[in-house]
């Protein structure tokens, strides 16, 4: 993969803003690292000319990206979204591993260390640490960085080797950037609920908003697993959800939607991606209510950590005791969580066919504003992959 060098690289001006256009049609390769960073006094994506990331931990692999998702969380970023929490996060990690620390703040940015946004992706390993055991350069992988890390919207990329698994071998880097960082929050989600209650096969599960990134990989795992799978989409879903087979499909702007859902009460688990909880009181006694919208980043952005953590326990312990007492329902939050183990997992899915990509928008590296764009307005139908080796004209900041 090359970037190539305009035969008349110029200066173009807007404002007092300078930009360097490189052209995609000529032969003269660009040497080094380029990335869609987050601006630090004026939030906004920018690109720019990037130092390639380096080993500073012998776990670390460098990664060369040829394809990255963008997903609702690195939109948000670009505002700050959740700076308090990863920032304290980022340096206890940092403390934690000392020096050799892959945590390690980026100069651009003055107080967290992501100003390179993007989290999941699919590449080539270029050079591992001494302790790297599971991969060697040359070896094809996807993963996932975690928010508090430097992001994957750049041509190199390091994380550690307990991030990324090899990608699987049916998929193009395309379609495997489109799984890890939905289908890790998912399967984060499963684990809690297997640990304890064990295995999710052969129950009866609703997945409110399942036209999305996790919603799409939800209900095809779900399937796989035998589980009778109801699914609460608008309207304009329908025709993604329905390719993926589930047992039912809710319009739930529908005036019947509350009657549809009584009639199938009962649920084992409700996975919620759309942040409504009418679900809760259609879960059998017993069951499980799992809301992917906890207010913990934003609580501590707008409370200060501290303040900000207080509120959010208190919220999730009130949800929690109100859902046990009204309707014997257990409740929790989830949030990604990086594994290879269950990357690995995914892979063995994806290649025995019994889960696919569901990819609403390709997009160029050099439109990668437009892809953020996309993502923002929140109507994708599965999920939004940027192609790394892809580009027309790059405007550098």
């Amino acid at each position: 993969m090359f970037l190539m060098l305009c035969k008349k690289c110029f200066i173009q001006f807007s404002g007092s803003q300078q930009f360097r256009t490189l052209a995609a049609y000529s032969t003269t390769a660009l040497d080094g690292n380029y990335a869609w960073v987050r601006q630090n006094k004026n939030p906004r994506l920018v690109l720019k000319k990037h130092a390639v990331p380096h080993l500073s931990n012998p776990h670390d692999v460098l990664i060369q990206v040829k394809a990255a998702s963008v997903n609702p969380m690195d939109v948000r970023m670009i505002e700050r979204y959740g700076e308090t929490i990863l920032s304290a996060y980022s340096k206890v990690k940092q403390l934690s591993q000392g020096p050799l620390s892959s945590w390690t703040a980026n100069p651009l940015n003055e107080t967290v260390s992501t100003s390179v946004l993007g989290r999941d992706f699919s590449g080539v390993v270029k050079s591992v640490g001494h302790l790297v055991t599971r991969f060697k350069p040359g070896d094809e992988v996807y993963g996932a960085t975690d928010p508090a890390m430097e992001g994957s919207h750049s041509l190199y990329t390091v994380v550690p080797q307990h991030y990324i698994s090899l990608k699987p071998g049916n998929l193009s880097h395309i379609e495997s950037a489109s799984f890890p960082y939905a289908a890790l929050t998912f399967l984060s989600a499963v684990k809690m609920y297997t640990k304890c209650k064990g295995p999710i096969t052969n129950q009866r599960v609703l997945v409110n908003g399942g036209a999305g990134g996790v919603g799409t990989f939800a209900i095809q795992y779900l399937k796989a697993m035998g589980c009778e799978v109801t699914v609460c989409v608008s309207e304009t879903g329908y025709e993604v959800v329905k390719g993926l087979n589930p047992n039912y499909i809710l319009d739930y702007k529908a005036e019947e939607f509350e009657w549809e859902l009584r009639q199938l009460a009962g649920f084992d688990v409700v996975f919620d991606l759309a942040g409504d909880e009418t679900a809760l009181k259609y879960v059998k006694p017993t069951g499980w209510f799992l809301a992917a919208n906890s207010p913990l980043l934003k609580a501590a952005d707008d409370w200060g950590l501290v303040c900000g953590s207080v509120q959010s326990s208190y919220m999730l312990t009130s949800k929690v005791t109100q859902a046990l007492y009204n309707h014997g329902v257990h409740y929790s939050w989830i949030f990604f969580t990086p594994s290879a183990a269950s990357l690995e997992e995914i892979k063995l899915l994806v290649e025995g066919n019994k889960i696919r990509p569901v990819i609403d928008e390709t997009f160029a590296f050099d439109k990668m504003s437009e892809a953020y764009a996309k993502v923002g307005k929140m109507r994708g139908r599965g999920k939004v992959v940027v192609d790394m080796e892809k580009f027309g004209e790059l405007c550098v900041d």
